[in-house]
């Protein structure tokens, strides 16, 4: 199913106007949350087994994504992403009255989801993230390989550079990171499409690099002034939580997934084999399984 062919609404959550998709309207919520580069539309293989599933769910674009709004305030860190995820399950249990709410997030919607648990460890019963380790800034002295993997974190510092870099031949590193992430996946031409659309509205590659400067930018800060990260830093979540790393995932090594259970009291990890980081689009029926299965169970 491709992304117009999904019911579309607006959301007004923490300030700010969500472009959404939805599919289903069953008696509980999903809130499915994109990374980058990506947008909503790589939720739909989500979206349409958690509708078979008896759930409303919902994507919307990220703040600062296409549609959405932008950042009133131009914050785009960690905590803002959770304040949104908590608001919009508000604001769509009061549209739809479901019996409660799930979260499901990958990339920087994984983030979002720890961050929600920050916000409101009662707002979800349940959430699953995918490609991003719980505890992540924690983890990098321990596994230097990560501090090579991350080096688009660390360019996206760099005032303007990442911008240019990113319009630069239609948006060819966007491709580029997509192969490099999820190598051997041949992704779609219309859902590359979709995403390089996504980036050319508005000022979305702007607000895009934001995310890494406002969450990134002050550990690195941190770091420098001698205060290095540890597992012992990170904050427990306490919402039962299925985490889903892709065997081959370039960007983020699924090693990192190992240390999971020491910060999510309720923890399942799931390792997708023959998939990297976009394991949701790679192999959608056998991670779709997963969510659906720890999710209803």
């Amino acid at each position: 199913m491709s992304d117009t062919e999904f019911d579309r609404l607006s959301v007004d959550a923490n300030g700010l106007t969500f472009e959404c998709l939805r599919a289903g309207d069953g008696d509980r919520l999903a809130v499915c949350l994109h990374g980058f580069p990506d947008d909503a539309g790589s939720m739909a293989p989500i979206l349409e087994a958690l509708a078979d599933a008896g759930f409303t769910a919902v994507a919307p674009y990220m703040r600062g994504y296409g549609p959405t709004d932008p950042a009133p305030d131009g914050d785009y860190s960690a905590m803002a992403l959770g304040a949104d995820a908590v608001a919009l399950a508000e604001a769509l249990g009061e549209r739809f009255d479901p019996d409660d709410a799930v979260l499901v997030g990958h990339d920087w919607g994984a983030v979002a989801a720890y961050a929600a648990d920050r916000v409101d460890s009662a707002a979800f019963s349940k959430m699953v993230t995918m490609a991003v380790p719980p505890g992540f800034e924690g983890l990098l002295l321990d596994h230097p390989r990560q501090l090579l993997r991350s080096w688009y974190m660390w360019f996206f510092q760099v005032p303007d550079a990442p911008e240019r870099a990113l319009r630069w031949r239609e948006f060819a590193l966007v491709e580029f990171l997509w192969g490099l992430w999820s190598p051997g996946w041949d992704y779609p031409d219309e859902r590359i499409e979709s995403v390089k659309a996504t980036f050319r509205t508005g000022e979305t590659v702007e607000h895009a690099v934001e995310y890494y400067r406002d969450t990134v930018g002050p550990q690195l800060s941190s770091m420098a002034r001698g205060n290095l990260p540890s597992l012992e830093d990170t904050p427990p979540v306490e919402t039962p939580t299925l985490a889903m790393a892709g065997e081959n995932d370039g960007c983020i090594g699924p090693a990192l997934f190992d240390h999971a259970g020491e910060i999510i009291e309720d923890c399942r990890v799931v390792r997708v084999r023959e998939a990297g980081h976009f394991m949701h689009q790679e192999r959608p029926d056998v991670v779709t399984e997963e969510i659906v299965d720890y999710l209803v169970e």
